[in-house]
């Protein structure tokens, strides 16, 4: 991989919940960060002999000025998919850091538990004997939606826990009509945060205060927790007491080195509302508890990270085969994609569901789905089953109004039926709706389980329901009226070229499907497909191009629902469509990418990735990944990986932490 200067680094990535980042190039520059940008703040203290510096974020966190301890320098920070790397050192010692989840796709009891991992190596680079003091600081912010809520903190055996327990879970924030409202900005607020290890730390709880005062002149670590400010099981104050709960541990540096790591894991207790029943995260699914998995945890970390290192292996090796800057870009993309997810078990089936992060908090939202399904594909189908069987519930409720499929089943982690397009007296509003875009969606996605599985079960079990999303396709497919799409922050737009396509793809999937379990009714929907196709281009062309829309001369826009045409070899369109389009791109690329269409200079970086991969055109698809690197390494907006960004100057339009990066490792399938 190359040196890339990333815009935010990944360090505990678990799920919506449980997600904090580095948004500096320096890991003590800044406090570290909720994926929204809140602070959550990770302080690192390291005393070497008597002289105390700091590795990791901010001893004040609250933004005001204060004299902060001296820092030992960082020399570098590499991510990988499953791994962020930091190396500091100082003329006496060098410290790697390593901040690992284990999100392995083939293994999801061990994909679901909420436990990220913090491993450390000293050596001593003078060959002499060092005395330190090391210490793993939390901010109980992690806990807490407001600075108003109180949180308990319990120290036991090997570990400590702080937050408010089983008080007020899965509590909604407001309620509109009869939905249950969570939100996009909204931290939990019930469970316990919990740090522990095996590797001779002892568990603290230290106000800011006591930090403060015991770092006199940052000439000596803290000292022994004091009892009487304090107590563990003493409800308090997270912000006006800046509570930091941890791990410390003594140990003299020796010539051999020290390494070890410590756990970070959330209990949230319960996941998700669910249509009225409140279900657990997977791992739960045969009888395992928070506690059993925590024991796992420090008991297989060995094995953990030899195949965490494996995986990540065989994956860049993939993405190195394309090119060194995409194997960067995807490493940077893989935690934050799945993350953004939560798995949970009803039962009787997994459910994957998505958060719409940075945008309106929606759970399970299926244009979401759909460009995410890429990364997925490849390493476990059964993952974007578990992102739609709870849209197939929801519809087989009998409580979605419409004949075409719904945009989501409500607002994380609230899952109780839409909430995008309903008025302020909790009605669904059709005009507000993506009809087309969410019944294409559908289809495209459970066609693409059943070819990446081998196995067209999943179709059979939910034909009636795509019957009739795919009829809705043949009547208002072709040429859609004044409708959103999944770009619906570009508003409403009738007539819309790239939405007829996927239409076109969605019915062609469906014959296909068909095909594959021995219908005889497959052909005309095949054959329908190519007549509309053969309209299509007819009515889009633009001499050198394809249009925007089809009532729209002189614009354009990357027709990126084209890619699948390509990728299933289907032969619907002509492929000297897709050759003249990406003719057409490479003229309008900017410095930081193509924008997605004539209208705005902003693009999204998973459909310029999709749009590289409907020719066999390496140097647009290398222009396509130079330019999105170059984005990553020199934009100022210092958030997790957006999708949305002006292609002229890389900075950020909105979108963040999104699992819509799952779309850029579509060059892999």
């Amino acid at each position: 991989m190359s040196n890339l200067r990333y815009p935010a680094v990944p360090l505990i990535t678990v799920d919506p919940h449980f997600n904090i980042w580095s948004c500096a190039d320096k890991l003590y520059d800044d406090i570290t960060r909720y994926w929204t940008s809140r602070r959550q703040n990770l302080l690192g203290l390291i005393n070497i002999d008597g002289k105390t510096f700091r590795f990791m974020g901010k001893l004040h966190a609250d933004g005001k000025y204060n004299i902060e301890p001296d820092v030992i320098e960082q020399k570098s920070v590499k991510v990988y998919p499953m791994r962020s790397v930091y190396t500091f050192e100082n003329e006496a010692v060098r410290l790697t850091l390593t901040f690992m989840t284990p999100l392995l796709t083939n293994d999801l009891k061990l994909m679901s538990r909420p436990v990220s991992y913090i491993s450390y190596k000293f050596e001593s680079l003078d060959n002499k004997e060092h005395e330190i003091k090391l210490d793993f600081l939390f901010d109980s912010e992690i806990t807490v939606n407001n600075p108003n809520q109180e949180i308990t903190a319990e120290i036991y055996e090997g570990g400590i826990r702080c937050g408010k327990g089983d008080r007020d879970v899965l509590s909604p924030t407001a309620v509109k009509g009869d939905k249950e409202m969570g939100g996009d900005d909204r931290n939990i607020d019930w469970g316990w945060l919990h740090v522990f290890s095996k590797n001779g730390f002892a568990p603290v709880i230290k106000t800011v205060r006591q930090l403060h005062r015991s770092i006199a002149e940052f000439s000596h670590v803290h000292p022994t927790y004091n009892k009487e400010e304090i107590t563990p099981g003493k409800s308090f104050l997270p912000v006006n007491m800046v509570v930091y709960t941890g791990l410390e541990k003594e140990f003299t540096l020796a010539e051999k080195g020290e390494e070890g790591f410590i756990c970070v894991a959330y209990d949230d207790i319960h996941s998700i509302k669910y249509f009225g029943e409140i279900i657990d995260a997977y791992y739960k699914k045969d009888g395992e508890t928070f506690d059993s998995i925590c024991k796992k945890a420090l008991e297989e970390y060995d094995e953990i990270c030899i195949k965490v290192e494996k995986a990540e292996n065989e994956l860049l090796e993939k993405a190195a085969a394309i090119s060194p800057k995409y194997a960067d870009i995807i490493s940077l993309a893989y935690r934050q994609v799945i993350a953004a997810h939560k798995l949970t078990w009803d039962g009787k089936e997994l459910q994957f569901f998505s958060k719409e992060c940075f945008s309106n908090g929606c759970i399970g939202t299926l244009d979401v789905t759909y460009p995410s399904i890429p990364l997925f594909l490849m390493t476990n189908p059964a993952l974007v089953e578990g992102m739609l069987n709870p849209l197939f519930k929801y519809v087989n409720s009998g409580n979605w109004p419409f004949d075409f499929a719904p945009h989501d089943v409500g607002q994380y982690p609230f899952a109780g039926g839409q909430v995008y397009g309903i008025d302020e007296n909790g009605n669904q509003k059709l005009e507000r709706q993506m009809p087309v875009e969410e019944c294409g969606n559908a289809i495209l996605c459970v066609y693409a389980i059943c070819h990446y599985k081998k196995d067209f079960s999943y179709f059979e079990k939910h034909k009636e329901i795509l019957e009739k999303w795919v009829q809705y396709l043949l009547k208002f497919g072709l040429d859609p009226e004044n409708q959103l799409c999944t770009d619906d922050f570009a508003g409403h737009l009738a007539h819309n070229c790239n939405l007829s396509l996927k239409a076109i793809m969605g019915i062609a999937a469906y014959g296909k499907m068909l095909e594959k379990t021995g219908s005889k009714d497959s052909e005309a929907f095949i054959l329908k497909a190519k007549e509309y196709a053969k309209k299509w281009e007819e009515t889009a062309s633009s001499s050198d191009h394809f249009r925007l829309a089809f009532d729209k001369e002189d614009t354009w826009s990357i027709k990126y629902n084209m890619v699948w045409d390509k990728i299933f070899g289907w032969g619907i369109f002509s492929p000297d469509i897709a050759e003249k389009e990406v003719k057409y791109y490479m003229s309008q690329v900017r410095k930081y990418g193509i924008p997605l269409d004539s209208r705005s200079d902003y693009t999204k970086t998973d459909w310029m990735m999709w749009s590289a991969c409907i020719t066999d055109n390496i140097e647009y698809r290398d222009m396509v990944i130079n330019t999105m690197w170059d984005m990553l390494n020199e934009t100022k907006s210092r958030a997790p990986f957006t999708d949305w960004y002006y292609a002229s100057t890389a900075m950020q339009c909105g979108f963040q932490n999104r699992t819509v990066q799952g779309g850029l490792f579509i060059p892999m399938i």
